[in-house]
């Protein structure tokens, strides 16, 4: 790839991290090189499962790793797509933790 392509890739990582720290609900973003983003999801009567319902309603598939392992105990991982992509899956985790709060 470009330089300026992984550049990219890095300053979308680096946004969508900082977007989804933002979130309410959202415990902790993990440090990333990677493609993807694991987040921890801390809400009242909502699951990570639960999240996952919100966000696959709103046309969302992103991966339930807080099965895998005791450490991995509420977390989500999110692949880094394009900027368009991430406000999706932002703007619909945004409206899924709302609505939890209700």
């Amino acid at each position: 790839p470009k330089p300026s392509s992984a550049a990219s890739d890095v300053y979308k990582r680096q946004v969508l991290a900082s977007s989804l720290s933002e979130i309410a609900g959202v415990e902790q973003v993990f440090p990333s090189e990677a493609n993807f983003l694991l987040f921890r999801v801390a809400l009242p009567d909502h699951t990570p499962a639960r999240t996952m319902e919100a966000l696959r309603a709103r046309g969302v598939l992103i991966k339930d790793v807080s099965r895998a392992h005791p450490l991995l105990t509420g977390c989500l991982r999110v692949t880094v797509g394009t900027a368009e992509e991430n406000a999706v899956f932002l703007h619909a985790l945004r409206e899924s933790h709302q609505h939890a709060n209700r």
